[in-house]
């Protein structure tokens, strides 16, 4: 039954990459019309494509103008480079600057580099994870242990003081209160879940998993203690995590964690091939993408990983980028560990081809990656709808337009980033995307984002 349906979607998407490939690559003939009309033509386009060049420049220009300001006056990031395309894959912006303090003009990074790209990896993850429903190969409503048995003695942590420890977090956070001790947050007791974990927890961040961030020193020390980066294979990762506590029942609130990274796992358990294969099988290959993989290939050599926590930019310490307890994920040519969560690498380019496969697909010309009623779901609020910012689709932020200084922006636009400040967005309306990529933990703050002001460029610009 599963062959039934998949193999007829597979022939479809890899026949329609040709077609896409071609296109993009400006392949094809018009033999049938008369050769004035093919004259006419190349003169029309020839006019129209000098306008498109100007308008670009000057976008370009702007773009440059706001680097300029956030990277060398400012010094918030050590470089940036911005890639914009439209639906049909019209490139609209293609640009970057970096800091001479970390870069040379001969190794300054450009838009066709290799990034670490942390949690857009999410994203990705759940577009698999959705494809794979479509195809009968697993359910959202489907029990986690269904496809890691390991959780199946899995125990919340729960404060002796009542609340939770997801909520204690949170508060502690909130109120800037960095301790890393919470208020009674690490006597706790065990308790067995209240109901049991979905596949859709794991999509919306409710199951109950955490990162090695959490600010409970407690647990924190605990998920750091199991190198879980280090581990060789998904069993031996869910062997590790399975001995820790969860900080929450399912479904019980929305706290940010390895959650992701768990569903990978499970539609490797579900499919039984590895995410990467998921990965090339439903998406590269058929999408003729070439940027985005979770291995690195052998040409590539990715940036220096940069801190400003101290309010300064410098080369980070080893060990001190503590989300997943100091070491990082298994960047490499042949690692056998695929992080859903955290472990994708991307060049821009890539993942906006990605994104305007999943989002505008009629657009690109192209099979739909997913069902209407799947991207309807992903750009539907799942969760936090009360945040007064906009609301939690599936792995994608939904702005409201608000802005960190109070002030307001185009609202509706879908937006979502990296732990080292890589960001993409995607605009239903104007019918674009956008892809910003860095790499810096914890960068100085600007007020009003460099990806707003660039937004408002493009607004301004067509």
């Amino acid at each position: 039954m599963v062959g039934h349906f998949v193999l007829p979607r597979y022939r479809q998407r890899l026949s329609r990459a040709v077609i896409w490939t071609r296109y993009e690559h400006g392949v094809g003939t018009i033999s049938h019309r008369p050769l004035f009309f093919l004259g006419f033509l190349c003169n029309a386009l020839l006019v129209a494509c000098a306008a498109s060049l100007s308008a670009t420049e000057t976008l370009e220009s702007q773009i440059d103008a706001l680097l300029t300001e956030e990277i060398l006056v400012q010094r918030t990031y050590p470089f940036m480079t911005v890639y914009v395309e439209t639906a049909e894959g019209e490139v609209l912006a293609s640009t970057g600057k970096a800091h001479p303090d970390f870069f040379s003009d001969l190794n300054a990074p450009t838009t066709n580099d290799w990034m670490r790209i942390w949690s857009m990896s999410k994203l990705v993850t759940i577009v698999l994870a959705l494809d794979l429903a479509e195809d009968g190969i697993l359910g959202l409503s489907d029990h986690v242990i269904e496809y890691i048995p390991e959780f199946a003695q899995l125990k919340v942590a729960r404060p002796k003081a009542g609340g939770s420890i997801a909520r204690l977090s949170a508060q502690s956070y909130e109120s800037n209160d960095l301790s890393g001790l919470g208020t009674g947050a690490c006597d706790y007791t065990l308790e067995s879940p209240t109901r049991p974990m979905t596949i859709r927890d794991l999509m919306v961040h409710t199951a109950g998993f955490y990162y090695a961030d959490l600010n409970i020193s407690c647990l924190a020390h605990a998920q750091a203690a199991l190198e879980l980066p280090l581990t060789q294979s998904t069993d031996e990762w869910l062997a590790g995590i399975s001995t820790l506590p969860l900080i929450q029942s399912p479904g019980e609130d929305y706290y940010y964690g390895l959650n992701t990274t768990v569903l990978g796992f499970a539609l490797e358990r579900a499919s039984g091939k590895s995410l990467q294969t998921l990965l090339e099988e439903r998406i590269t290959k058929p999408y003729g993408i070439s940027g985005l993989s979770f291995l690195v290939p052998d040409s590539a050599t990715l940036p220096p990983r940069i801190s400003g926590k101290e309010g300064q930019l410098r080369l980070a310490r080893p060990l001190e980028l503590d989300i997943l307890g100091g070491h990082q994920p298994p960047y490499g040519s042949d690692t056998s560990l695929f992080l859903g969560g955290e472990g994708l690498v991307a060049t821009a380019p890539g993942f906006a081809k990605f994104l305007r496969a999943v989002f505008f697909s009629e657009e690109s010309g192209v099979i739909p990656l997913l069902e209407a009623a799947s991207i309807e779901a992903m750009t539907s609020p799942q969760i936090n709808a009360d945040s007064g910012w906009g609301a939690m689709g599936y792995a994608l932020w939904l702005s409201n337009g608000r802005r960190p200084d109070g002030t307001y922006g185009r609202a509706n636009i879908w937006t979502g980033g990296g732990y080292e400040g890589t960001r993409y967005w995607i605009d239903p309306e104007k019918k674009r995307v956008g892809v910003l990529m860095t790499q810096v933990y914890m960068p100085p703050a600007s007020g009003v984002s460099i990806e707003d002001k660039i937004r408002d460029t493009l607004d301004a610009a067509y």
